[in-house]
């Protein structure tokens, strides 16, 4: 049984979050107001003025069609229009219309209007419409044992509540005013918290993005000035270790090659080339920590072709394995084209250590891309495929037989990748080796 969760049909995104939080309090506000001021208030007022002229609209029936008034017709005209202030019109020999159509906006004023008027009159036929003149209403009755018909014409303003649709207007265009404010400063607010991420996102690539200025509320800057300390501490360290295994590289290299040169002066053995052979494993070994410590900060990002890296990255293994290589349209990316060739080098290469069929894929979607690499050697446990990851780690399994190497090669390929924001993943074949996925995320540029 799946339970309703209220986060599965919000917004994501903090500021879409923040402007449902303004914006939705607003709007239902604004409509149980308009609905409880119309129904309780504009609906009430306008009830009791339709009682009143509904009264006087009987009140001039009945002394139209007195039969115990003496006065001439007209002076009873007169002296209604003076005293009820509305026009009075008798025509003899009138009709009422046939019907009455009202607009449907008009729908719940004309309703009460009918009622009171049906109260007042009683069984006298009526006709009314609010729409005929923007100032007017036109009542028109007809009293029975009568031929003639007579019109009221009265003032809206006295009809009805003409001034709650001005009152709703003016509530709107505030509302309108209060949610532009409140969006922009929201977006303020919001730009600065995607300004730190964006920082946070380009310092993780290893990316120099220049003097970073913290703005923003209080907490933001807080959180910015903690990130920038945490940066700084990080490169001190990273700069520490590099110096120091440099160091230690410069000191070993010089014995070495000291060696080197005493064994160049001995005459040519079996026993001269193993100890040769030791001394460039060696030296080698020494690049290789080096390579990792060092890693390769200093390179800028660069807009390449992944596809083309991986293409002359291959091209050192093409006499030792059957390689493929396949690769969608447009890998165009930002990287760092050295370290992401050093990253494809060690993949590859272990590839063809392993396996004497490699398949290498390139693809590209709308928010990352990945080069899978895939090969019919021995393949490794699923059990190892983390402990494969650790730097000096060499598996006893049959994929480490008689290798070269330290085990830096897939830990130099993640920490690659995860300086670029993605990661290595190690998976089982198709062709029933290994299959290696180099996970690279395109980079985004949060704007608002």
């Amino acid at each position: 049984m799946s339970w309703f969760r209220f986060r599965d049909v919000t917004p994501r995104g903090f500021y879409a979050r923040s402007v449902l939080m303004v914006i939705l309090p607003l709007i239902l506000l604004l409509f149980g107001m308009t609905y409880v001021f119309f129904n309780s208030h504009i609906a009430q007022v306008s009830r009791k003025l339709s009682q009143n002229i509904a009264g006087d609209v009987a009140q001039v029936q009945a002394i139209i069609t007195s039969e115990t008034d003496t006065r001439p017709l007209d002076a009873r005209i007169s002296e209604l229009q003076d005293t009820l202030r509305m026009d009075v019109i008798v025509t003899p020999d009138g009709r009422l219309p046939a019907e009455r159509n009202s607009p449907f906006w008009t729908a719940s004023r004309d309703a009460i209007l009918d009622h009171e008027l049906s109260v007042s009159l009683g069984k006298t036929p009526y006709w009314f419409t609010t729409s005929a003149d923007r100032s007017k209403v036109d009542i028109r009755i007809a009293p029975r044992n009568e031929n003639s018909v007579i019109q009221v014409l009265v003032d809206r303003k006295r009809t009805f509540a003409t001034m709650g649709h001005i009152f709703i207007v003016w509530v709107i265009v505030v509302s309108v005013i209060v949610c532009a404010i409140a969006l922009a400063f929201l977006r303020n607010q919001v730009r600065s918290v995607l300004k730190l991420a964006t920082a946070a996102e380009a310092w993780g690539r290893g990316e120099d993005i220049g003097v970073y200025r913290p703005s923003g509320a209080t907490e933001v800057r807080q959180a910015a000035r903690a990130i920038i300390q945490m940066r700084s501490r990080i490169l001190a360290h990273a700069d520490q270790r590099t110096a120091m295994l440099a160091g230690v590289s410069h000191d070993l290299r010089t014995p070495l090659t000291r060696l080197k040169l005493q064994l160049a002066l001995l005459p040519p053995s079996d026993d001269l080339k193993a100890a040769r052979k030791d001394l460039d494993e060696m030296s080698a070994m020494l690049d290789e920590y080096l390579a990792f410590a060092r890693g390769e900060e200093g390179e800028a990002y660069e807009e390449r072709d992944l596809a083309a890296i991986t293409r002359e990255t291959a091209l050192n293994i093409q006499d030792r394995c059957d390689v493929s290589i396949t690769a969608t349209p447009d890998t165009m990316m930002r990287l760092r084209p050295l370290a992401i060739k050093r990253a494809l080098a060690n993949l590859i290469n272990n590839a063809a250590d392993h396996g004497r069929t490699v398949a290498i894929t390139v693809t590209k979607g709308k928010r990352t891309a990945d080069v899978i690499i895939e090969d019919d050697g021995p393949g490794i446990p699923e059990d190892q495929y983390e402990e494969a990851f650790k730097p000096f780690s060499r598996l006893d399994a049959s994929r480490n037989q008689n290798k070269s190497g330290v085990g830096l090669g897939l830990a130099l390929a993640r920490d690659v990748a995860r300086s670029h924001g993605g990661d290595v993943y190690l998976s089982k074949s198709g062709l029933g080796g290994l299959k290696a996925v180099l996970h690279l995320p395109l980079e985004r540029r949060a704007s608002l």
